[in-house]
């Protein structure tokens, strides 16, 4: 039993840095709609988008499949979007957007030390009730 409570701590501290942390944040967001002249969404297409004044591209990937781009602007007003398609069809243009800041509410993650809490809480637990049950049928 201890050679396995020893081998569940080692697994155990290892886990942690297999973890992704979020976070998730409530604020206002601009979204862009992108479509061909015929209507048909600009879906699933390149794009970049930079702040004014910078060269290094602060969002870069794909359209979604309605040919929609959301970011949040934070204080920049003033951003170079260009996206292109593999035909060559695309837009290259500065778009301005009112500055909304970065207020906006935030749902912070529990902390470790009361998740590793409430999983021994849960695992004793649960031993608690099978002993209770074990020793029932006795």
């Amino acid at each position: 039993m201890k050679a396995l409570l020893a081998l569940l701590s080692c697994v155990f501290t290892l886990a942690h840095a297999h973890e992704v942390h979020r976070e998730i944040t409530v604020t206002p967001a601009v979204v862009i709609t992108l479509s061909y002249a015929n209507g048909a969404p600009f879906a699933y297409e390149k794009y970049t988008l930079t702040a004014s004044g910078e060269a290094t591209p602060r969002q870069v990937g794909n359209t979604d499949a309605a040919g929609r781009i959301s970011f949040v602007p934070g204080d920049v007003e003033t951003w170079h979007l260009v996206a292109t398609s593999a035909d060559g069809h695309g837009v290259s243009e500065e778009i301005r957007v009112p500055a909304l800041g970065n207020s906006g509410a935030t749902a912070a993650a529990l902390p470790r030390w009361l998740m590793a809490l409430a999983g021994l809480s849960l695992i004793f637990g649960l031993f608690g009730l099978w002993q209770l049950f074990v020793k029932g049928k006795r």
